[in-house]
């Protein structure tokens, strides 16, 4: 296994368990994070760099309310990964669940995230 690989899978287990904290020592400082969709989702849109990364984890727990949430598989490709997964949520502003599937695609250096773009069926959601 790769040290990029074990990096990104430890980043995810930190993340399942609720530790931002340690998720956030595998950010780098000009990272471009991405989640694709509508303006409707609280924390969708483009941020970069590590404090505003630290706002989306913010502004996606204030917003939803992860009860599950799986990673599939793997896909590695060098410094570049494709993670599938799936997740279980409650949209706080109105209590309702809903879950879907989703995939990253992830760019890393050096044992640090650069660059990570999500793609969730966000009708799902939209609850």
């Amino acid at each position: 296994m790769s040290q990029q690989l074990a990096v990104l899978q430890d980043a995810y287990k930190c993340f399942e368990r609720g530790d931002i904290d340690t998720v956030m020592k595998y950010i780098a400082e000009d990272v471009e994070w991405r989640v694709v969709g509508p303006a409707s989702v609280p924390f969708g849109g483009t941020r970069r760099g590590r404090q505003a990364v630290a706002e989306y984890f913010r502004q996606l727990a204030e917003g939803d309310e992860i009860t599950g949430h799986e990673v599939r598989e793997v896909i590695d490709a060098g410094d570049k990964f494709v993670v599938l997964g799936h997740v279980k949520a409650n949209v706080r502003a109105t209590g309702k669940p809903y879950e879907t599937e989703w995939v990253h695609i992830v760019t890393m250096k050096d044992g640090l995230l650069t660059r990570w773009i999500e793609f969730f069926d966000t009708a799902a959601r939209q609850c």
